[in-house]
C-alpha cells in the first residue's frame, strides 16, 4: 500500500511538473505581451510606463532587484508542487529535503528590457 502511494505520488509529481512548466511559459508570455503594449503606448509618459511595469511585477509577487541602463531586474522564488510530490515519492523524507532546498535555492531572476518590453530569463 505504501509503495503504491509512493508510485502514485511520483506519477502525479511528473504530471504536475509538466503542467507547471507550461503554465510558467504562458505567464511569461502574458507578461511580455503586456509589457510590449505599455512600452509602445505613445500616450503614456515615461514615468507612467515605469509605474505600470513596476506594478505589474509587484502584483505578480516579483521583487524588484535592480534598475539600470534601461533594464529592470526582478526575482521570485517559486514553490513547485510537482517537485515536492516527486521528492515525497522518495519515502516521505524527500519532502523535507525539498523544503530545505526550496529555502536555500536562489530565486528565479528575470531581466526586462524597458525599451523593447522583452523579458530574458537567467
Amino acid at each position: 500500500m505504501t509503495l503504491l502511494f509512493l508510485l502514485v505520488a511520483a506519477a502525479a509529481g511528473l504530471v504536475v511538473l509538466v503542467y507547471e512548466k507550461r503554465l510558467k511559459e504562458e505567464n511569461i508570455a502574458k507578461l511580455q505581451s503586456y509589457l510590449m503594449q505599455v512600452v509602445s503606448d505613445g500616450k503614456l509618459l515615461e514615468r507612467e510606463k515605469m509605474t505600470r511595469v513596476i506594478d505589474l511585477f509587484t502584483q505578480n509577487n516579483y521583487k524588484i532587484e535592480d534598475m539600470q541602463n534601461g533594464t529592470l531586474t526582478v526575482s521570485r522564488r517559486e514553490f513547485s508542487v510537482g517537485a515536492a510530490l516527486l521528492w515525497l515519492s522518495l519515502g516521505g523524507i524527500g519532502l523535507l529535503l525539498y523544503l530545505i532546498y526550496y529555502f536555500l535555492k536562489k530565486p528565479e531572476t528575470l531581466h526586462v528590457d524597458l525599451k523593447t518590453g522583452t523579458i530574458h530569463g537567467s
